[in-house]
């Protein structure tokens, strides 16, 4: 892997949590995706999308539940005095988002985990096109979805709106790059 600038608070939040070096890399790859994606768009916040991405993952630190860690890391970053920015980026990025009936059901805080700013929407995106730390297209994503809708028939419903979003996520994104180049 080629060397990559991670900024000393990031370094420190992972060291702190003992972030594991697989979800180092992941985040390190969703940073680059997402920035790469970035230098097509005008008026985006580069910086918090970059420490957004390095610490979208920062929740895995300290739980195992995939329906938990992006609370559990905004959660965190609030914690260590991290802008409210960076720690929405966070909490808003799984899948494609989780609306507030969604989150409901599945026992989480009853409110909406939907990305609303552009820097929240592109790290989602990345995390989407990220499948440990390789870059993927969008349609290997939702392959990847309908597999676990497959393999766990109680979060079908969650698979097919999930499915859903992340395809309208990615074609706002592809809309904005079209629409709002540099």
């Amino acid at each position: 892997m080629q060397k990559v600038d991670i900024p000393e608070d990031v370094l420190k939040i992972w060291e702190k949590y003992h972030l594991k070096e697989n979800i180092r890399r992941h985040c390190i790859k969703v940073m680059e995706v997402a920035l790469k994606i970035s230098k097509h768009i005008s008026g985006i916040d580069v910086d918090s999308v970059k420490i957004g991405a390095l610490l979208h993952d920062i929740g895995w630190a300290v739980t195992d539940d995939p329906f938990k860690h992006f609370i559990k890391g905004a959660e965190i970053l609030r914690r260590e005095g991290l802008p409210e920015k960076i720690a929405l980026i966070v909490e808003r990025h799984f899948g494609a988002g989780l609306g507030r009936e969604e989150a409901k059901r599945l026992g989480l805080p009853n409110r909406d985990y939907l990305p609303i700013s552009l820097e929240e929407k592109l790290v989602c995106h990345a995390d989407n096109l990220v499948h440990g730390d390789k870059e993927r297209g969008i349609e290997e994503y939702l392959n990847r979805l309908d597999k676990m809708g497959r393999e766990q028939p109680e979060f079908r419903w969650l698979v097919e709106r999930s499915k859903e979003r992340a395809k309208r996520l990615s074609d706002e994104i592809n809309f904005i790059i079209s629409h709002k180049a540099r």
